[in-house]
């Protein structure tokens, strides 16, 4: 009974493992056994070349037969798999190309010998390859040479080849200079060991570099111990470096910086001064091969010192050529003759209390080299003139006042007065004076006294007196506005002085400029929607050189408002709805309140009226409160009430 238990089990086995398979291919067991005779090898399907464990992607495989047992090939099936299968054949293709690496099973179902009934399942373990493009860095050299590093790190070995040379082996990041051959291209080729077939390929063309040239140094330029280079355009190919000489640093130069090639200046902070410095060009990968420098340029070194109303300058360079020494004050700057091979100027041209800047260039045929700038105050000399003083309001009803010293004279300090007592002490031209007596109609004038900077005191300014300005309401409804001002006084009191009066919005900007003669003036037009109105008066003359200004002076005008007594809201077109009238209406709010106390009108819009409903129903005949709350354009609050009265 055991027995034919297990053999009905082994039909039943065969019965489910013949219905899996492609028809007439019967598969016994899902892997060969030593005495099943299943064979089948794999050859690369371009070469011919027997592959007996590794596959490429995308290289085509063709797979044969090698049982010997003369099987018919359309009763041999393939598979490929990541294990053997036992089912679902139904391709006799013999030629496939893997699409991705790693491990792979290809399992034949072949039938058995010929005539028999039984298919053997044969599978074969492979391991399938990929053939990734190596990586490579490449950089060109000087004129014939390359340099190629391969960065790549997935092959087991790599040749270069550059144009059309035979492929030498690499080895990996080491950095290698080749020789250019034609074409202008660098291969490079990675290949597996276990593999020769699976190999990939990276193929970069270049362009030779330009013969190099030599750098073009053209100026050095010193500046608070910064020196300061300028080039001609330097070639990208090349790398370029900062030199400067030392006798000590083989070849006689030190390198102090890398110079990128995109500039055509180059600033060195904190740089070695005195000394004499050029520019390399270098190859990026043969330095020593490819070296080209600029012609040196040394810097100059300036000192001075002042006595006795001269200044005195002296310069030092290991460069020679001619010298050229400039001067500014300020304001002018001066080319001061250098007799050719001195080295000292002394300058007598100055002013006692002035700072002069000076500088000294060296010109060695095409360089020039521009010392730092050296400042000397002239000390000694005669007391300096008196200041000249502006004084004007700004529209911030502050003095502003302005001096302007004797023009060679740098530095120092002003004292400005008003009304004889001191105001401030500065060093700056301006000042501005927010403190004001609080009678307009008090005198404001102010002076000024100029200290140099070699201790010498000059006189007192002229005193220089600006407009103040008053502004009223002429009458009750404020349509006509009365200004009155103080006269301009300025420096010269001979002159004649010019009076414009100036109409402001509230932004400042002029509405009405009127000439005017006299210290008064009558406005019978001011400005009908503007409740505050603004002024200002412009003086010119007084031999002031601009015009000076008075304080803005404003006029609030009330705020109006005209409640009828009475409307009748009948329909007759008439008298028919409550409405506002007045000026200066800006912002306000109006509101009725019934015999209740409830409220049943509002508005904040002069054009918004009221036709006595109250939540749309008729009107009630009878009296009503209103009130009205107004904010004027100044800040200023004010508030009406009375009574309106709805009649049939």
């Amino acid at each position: 009974m055991a027995g034919m238990a297990k053999s009905g089990f082994l039909l039943f086995w065969l019965l489910l493992t013949a219905g899996l398979t492609a028809p007439g291919a019967r598969a016994q067991a899902c892997t060969p056994t030593p005495s099943s005779g299943a064979c089948f090898k794999a050859y690369d399907a371009i070469t011919g070349q027997e592959l007996p464990r590794f596959l490429c992607v995308g290289r085509p495989v063709r797979l044969r037969d090698c049982s010997g047992k003369g099987l018919n090939p359309a009763q041999i099936y393939y598979r490929q798999a990541a294990a053997t299968v036992c089912s679902g054949f139904t391709d006799t293709t013999t030629t496939f190309t893997p699409a991705a690496p790693g491990p792979l099973v290809i399992t034949q179902n072949t039938q058995g010998t010929q005539g028999g009934t039984q298919g053997i399942i044969f599978s074969r373990n492979f391991e399938v390859l990929d053939a990734p493009v190596p990586t490579f860095a490449l950089s060109v050299c000087g004129p014939g040479f390359v340099q190629v590093t391969v960065t790549d790190a997935r092959y087991d070995q790599y040749f270069v080849q550059i144009g059309n040379d035979a492929p030498v082996p690499a080895a990996r990041n080491a950095t290698v200079t080749y020789p250019v051959s034609s074409p202008n291209t660098v291969t490079v080729i990675g290949r597996y060991n276990q593999a020769g077939l699976c190999t990939g390929e990276n193929q970069q063309s270049f362009t030779p570099l330009p013969p190099p040239q030599r750098p073009a140094l053209q100026s050095l330029t010193v500046q608070g111990g910064t020196a300061q280079f300028a080039f001609g355009a330097l070639q990208p190919e090349y790398q370029y470096q900062l030199q400067i000489a030392d006798g000590a640093a083989p070849g006689g130069y030190r390198t102090l910086a890398p110079v990128a090639t995109g500039l055509t200046s180059f600033a060195l902070p904190n740089a070695p001064l005195p000394g004499c410095f050029r520019l390399l060009l270098q190859d990026a990968c043969q330095p020593t091969v490819t070296s080209t420098a600029s012609f040196s340029i040394c810097s100059v070194a300036l000192t001075g010192t002042s006595a006795n109303g001269r200044n005195r300058l002296s310069w030092t360079s290991a460069g020679s050529g001619s010298y050229t020494l400039r001067r500014t004050d300020g304001t002018t700057t001066t080319l001061l003759p250098v007799p050719p091979g001195a080295t000292q100027y002394l300058d007598t041209a100055v002013t006692c209390g002035t700072v002069y800047r000076y500088q000294v260039s060296l010109s060695m045929g095409l360089t020039t080299s521009v010392s730092e700038e050296v400042a000397v105050a002239t000390t000694a000399g005669a007391a300096p003139a008196a200041p000249r003083l502006t004084a004007s309001f700004n529209l911030r009803n502050q003095v502003e006042l302005k001096a302007v010293v004797p023009r060679a004279a740098t530095g120092g300090q002003l004292t400005y007065l008003r009304n004889g007592a001191e105001l401030g002490v500065t060093p700056a031209r301006s000042l501005v004076d927010s403190v004001l007596t609080p009678d307009p109609a008090a005198p404001l004038c102010y002076a000024a006294r100029f200290l140099d900077a070699c201790g010498n005191p000059s006189v007192e300014s002229p005193p220089v007196c600006p407009v103040r300005l008053a502004a009223e309401p002429a009458n009750d409804t404020g349509t006509e506005i009365r200004l009155t001002w103080t006269a301009l006084r300025g420096p010269d009191t001979t002159a004649a002085v010019r009076y414009r009066v100036l109409t402001l919005s509230p932004t400042n900007a002029v509405l009405a400029s009127v000439p005017v003669a006299g210290l008064t003036y009558l406005d019978l037009q001011p400005p009908p929607n503007q409740q505050v109105v603004r002024y200002r008066v412009e003086a010119t003359g007084a031999g002031l050189a601009a015009p000076s200004y008075s304080n803005v002076a404003t006029v609030a005008r009330r705020v109006k408002v005209f409640v009828p007594t009475a409307f009748t809201p009948n329909g007759d077109g008439l008298n028919d709805v409550l409405e506002l009238k007045g000026r200066f209406l800006d912002s306000f709010r109006f509101t009725v309140i019934d015999r209740n106390g409830q409220t049943v009108f509002q508005t904040t819009d002069r054009a918004q009226t009221w036709d006595g409903r109250i939540n749309a129903a008729a009107p009630v005949p009878g009296a009503y409160v209103w009130r009205f709350e107004a904010t004027d354009q100044s800040g200023r609050r004010t508030s009406e009430a009375g009574t309106v009265t709805i009649l049939r």
